[in-house]
């Protein structure tokens, strides 16, 4: 009985060994597919990464582009203004200061500088706002994304 038993035990621990040793050898197939799928995963993370940066960094190019033309022609808008308005006031032909009048229409002292109006320096004033409006309206749809066929819909 006792060559039985031996014979038993022998096959059990075989059976055992070889399970256990087959287990073995399919957890570490697993965990090596694990590993790799994860590097593959990381690697395409850090070129989706990279390309990302890439854009940002075009993207940025771009603005400081824009903004430096930008800035430009907003300095010759003002410029070429301001030019037009020394030429008007230097000519002798042209009244700017008209007198202030009041609700009932009737003029206080035309000839009184304290009650007169410079229609020139207001029409220069209002000019360069039109510039700055524009400048900065032109900003925003070029830096914030907001453009006549794109906009953001909410």
């Amino acid at each position: 009985m006792s060559d039985t038993l031996c014979f038993f035990i022998i096959i059990i621990a075989t059976s055992f060994i070889s399970g256990y040793g087959l287990s073995y050898k399919i957890d570490r197939a697993e965990i090596f597919a694990l590993k790799n799928a994860i590097e593959k995963s990381n690697e395409q993370g850090r070129s989706a990464m990279t390309e990302a940066q890439r854009m940002v960094d075009h993207a940025q190019q771009e603005a400081l582009k824009s903004n430096n033309e930008l800035d430009k022609a907003n300095e010759s808008s003002i410029n070429t203004i301001n030019a037009y308005y020394d030429r008007v006031r230097a000519s002798d032909k042209t009244r700017s200061h008209c007198p202030v009048s009041k609700a009932d229409n009737s003029s206080e002292h035309p000839a009184d500088a304290a009650n007169t109006y410079d229609i020139l320096t207001e029409l220069h004033r209002a000019d360069i706002a039109a510039i700055e409006k524009n400048t900065l309206l032109k900003f925003v749809r070029e830096n914030c994304g907001i453009k006549e066929d794109n906009r953001p819909t909410h």
